[in-house]
């Protein structure tokens, strides 16, 4: 379990001064504060560039005219200036993240660009910017609601000091319902929200016995003060204590894309933000998205075919898997998921 001391949104980046917003004095041009983008295709000398496996690129202008940007890997902070049909970024903070080779060079790539004072164009839904040869274009992102993504919490808030649990839970509101799992337990209930608050009420949840996995669920009951701030939903209680959960991914480079083992009999399919897998007789289906480099798979549910003795064994390991939060690499030929209880390679069909 690791402990860190919360500080600003900033507090791990290098302090910048002035800057000339996102608003370009004079001229038609649009504004782009407040806004959010993620990338929908790169190409360099007309050929597509690819991005590094389950990575897009994503930039937030500020209100406060600075830019925010994501690539996989660190988060880069500044002011930024968007007059005259260039993006002055110079000197971005970065923050210092223990990321693989790939991620770090497209990083790199990504600075270097943004330090280019590229051109930018905006047509009200795809913003494009060209630097060189290099073009790269974005859609607009709506903004993080209570309701519709898989929250995935792993972080546990008291007063000024948040602690990073071992086991994760995802959650998810829909008209008045709530949802919630971990590796052991699933809590199920009713919700109100106003802006600024949600009640949970008729709260049940099943009582496997995992205290290391029960962190987060018991803190989903009663009145909480929510935020949502970019990708993250803060729910705080009366008390102080709370939680710190992200929107899950269904965009990682997995949709549509088969996996299969090197003996040919685990298969796993993700389509449509959904996992289905077998290992020849049942198939084991559930929803499924991706945060903090973890596959989060939900309600996973079983066909009841009988199957051979050490065939059901194989699909019980498989699926506890599954639901184990595990931590998900993807390569360029295939798939690797690794947690506790053991871990997988599978090669894209």
């Amino acid at each position: 379990m690791r402990r860190v001391v919360i500080v600003g949104a900033l507090g791990l980046l290098a302090a910048g001064c002035g800057g000339g917003g996102t608003t370009a004095p004079g001229g038609n041009q649009p504004n782009l504060s407040g806004q959010v983008f993620l990338s929908k295709s790169v190409t360099e000398d007309g050929k597509p560039r690819q991005l590094v496996d389950g990575t897009r690129i994503r930039l937030e202008f500020t209100q406060q005219g600075e830019i925010r940007v994501r690539a996989g890997c660190n988060h880069m902070s500044g002011p930024v200036d968007t007059s005259n049909s260039r993006l002055s970024a110079d000197g971005l903070a970065v923050t210092d993240m223990g990321c693989d080779k790939p991620r770090h060079e497209q990083d790199t790539w990504l600075t270097g660009l943004l330090g280019s004072k590229p051109e930018w164009r905006y047509d009200g839904t795809t913003l494009t910017l060209k630097s060189g040869a290099t073009q790269i274009q974005l859609a607009t992102e709506q903004p993080a609601d209570l309701e519709g993504p898989t929250w995935v919490a792993d972080t546990v808030v008291d007063g000024n000091t948040a602690t990073t649990v071992q086991a994760p839970a995802w959650v998810t509101f829909k008209d008045g319902a709530v949802e919630a799992g971990n590796q052991c337990n699933q809590l199920g209930g009713r919700y109100q929200a106003t802006p600024e608050k949600v009640t949970f009420r008729e709260v049940t949840t099943t009582q496997a016995g995992c205290p290391q996995a029960d962190e987060i669920l018991p803190l989903l009951d009663g009145e909480l003060t929510y935020r949502i701030d970019d990708e993250t939903l803060t729910l705080t209680k009366p008390s102080g204590k709370g939680l710190q959960l992200k929107v899950g991914s269904t965009d990682n480079g997995l949709g549509g894309k088969e996996f299969v083992s090197a003996d040919g009999k685990t298969q796993v399919k993700f389509a449509d933000g959904k996992l289905n897998a077998t290992i020849g007789c049942n198939d084991m289906t559930g929803s499924a998205v991706v945060a903090g480099g973890k596959l989060v798979v939900q309600n996973l549910g079983r066909t009841r075919k009988a199957c051979e003795p050490a065939v059901m064994e194989q699909e019980d390991k498989l699926a506890d898997l599954l639901k184990s939060f595990p931590d998900i690499q993807i390569t360029g030929t295939g798939l690797q998921l690794r947690s506790s209880l053991g871990e997988l390679a599978l090669r894209t069909r």
